[in-house]
C-alpha cells in the first residue's frame, strides 16, 4: 500500500516539475526579499527583470529585448485604476535626486491593478548604481488616492548585477 502511495507521489511531483519547466520566465537569483528572473513573456518576447512582492505590494523592474527602455511596474490588490490613466510619481532611492514620472494604468494578468512608466536606456547605469547602493527605495504617488510606498533595497545589490549579465545575454 505504501508503495503505491509512493508511487502516486513521485507521479505527482514529476507532473508538477514538468508543469513548472513550461514556465515563461525563470529564477536566477534571489537575495532578501529580491529576485533576478530571465525568461520570455506570454507571447514570446525575451525579459530580464528584478522584483519584489511585499505583502500585497508588487515593484518590478523589467528590460524587454529590442526596447530602448527599462520598463518600471508596481501595483497592489488595493488599486482601482483605469487602463490608460495618468499617475504622476515621484521615485527617491535614499537621498539621491528624485525620480519624476508619469506612469500610466494597467492591469496584470491576475487582474491586480497598476502603474508602469519607462526610464530611459542611457539613464540605466544611474539608476543601477542608486538601486544597487541604496538602502530604501520611496514612491510618491501625487496623483493616485494611494499611500507612500517605502521598500527595503537589501538584496538588490546581488539581483542587480544577475539583472545585468541576462540584459548582456539579450543584447549578444
Amino acid at each position: 500500500m505504501t508503495g503505491r502511495i509512493f508511487a502516486k507521489a513521485a507521479a505527482l511531483a514529476v507532473c508538477l516539475a514538468a508543469s513548472g519547466a513550461a514556465a515563461e520566465t525563470s529564477l536566477i537569483t534571489r537575495a532578501g526579499a529580491w529576485q533576478a528572473f530571465g525568461g520570455t513573456t506570454t507571447s514570446g518576447r525575451p525579459v530580464c527583470g528584478v522584483s519584489q512582492s511585499a505583502g500585497e505590494r508588487y515593484f518590478g523592474l523589467k528590460y524587454y529585448s529590442g526596447d530602448t527602455t527599462f520598463t518600471i511596474q508596481m501595483g497592489t490588490k488595493s488599486w482601482r485604476i483605469e487602463n490608460g490613466a495618468q499617475q504622476k510619481l515621484q521615485m527617491t532611492l535614499d537621498g539621491n535626486r528624485p525620480w519624476t514620472a508619469t506612469g500610466t494604468g494597467m492591469h496584470f494578468n491576475d487582474g491586480d491593478a497598476g502603474v508602469e512608466f519607462t526610464i530611459s536606456r542611457n539613464e540605466l547605469d544611474q539608476f543601477a548604481v542608486e538601486f544597487r547602493n541604496s538602502s530604501s527605495l520611496r514612491v510618491q504617488f501625487s496623483s493616485l488616492d494611494a499611500a507612500e510606498w517605502t521598500l527595503s533595497l537589501s538584496g538588490s545589490n546581488a539581483v542587480t548585477g544577475a539583472f545585468l549579465q541576462c540584459i548582456e545575454g539579450l543584447t549578444r
